[in-house]
């Protein structure tokens, strides 16, 4: 019996510090076009000099580019006005990227995607804090997967 309540014991502990770890689903908008698409965004951002990168598990069942954005204000808290259209006018910091490859197949992929400053419209310096991410695949027009979420930043 001593032996059942120590290693119930142990495992509930095991759970308590697994637990920060697991994924961050990230909500996905209604209006894309596969709707059972989505991503889920594991850990911290990691800043470096030149670039950011964060951990995303995604579903897609088709899909040529993908965009991945982090936005922050200057406080570093996550401000409900990064969730609205045209956001970037009240961040200081802006990263971005088109440029990395995605596979869309309908089979869960996980990769680490970089974000920079090299794209129009990028701005600032990620700090520690929380920045508003979006995650989103396209296909030609249709929009494939559309995932948002505040995430937080480390250096």
């Amino acid at each position: 019996m001593k032996r059942i309540t120590a290693l119930a014991v142990a495992l509930m502990a095991i759970a308590v510090v697994a637990a920060p770890v697991a994924a961050l689903a990230a909500e996905t908008d209604p209006q894309q076009t596969d709707p059972n698409a989505k991503a889920d965004f594991h850990g911290k951002i990691k800043v470096g000099r030149t670039k950011a990168t964060l951990k995303v598990t995604y579903n897609c069942n088709a899909g040529q580019v993908l965009w991945i954005s982090a936005k922050e204000v200057s406080s570093g808290k996550a401000a409900r006005g990064l969730t609205k259209e045209s956001s970037s006018k009240i961040s200081s910091a802006w990263w971005q990227s088109h440029r990395n490859p995605i596979t869309c197949d309908s089979q869960p992929h996980t990769a680490t995607f970089s974000m920079d400053k090299k794209e129009k419209g990028s701005k600032g310096a990620l700090k520690p804090g929380q920045a508003w991410v979006q995650f989103c695949v396209t296909n030609g027009d249709a929009l494939v997967l559309s995932a948002h979420d505040f995430v937080t930043v480390t250096d």
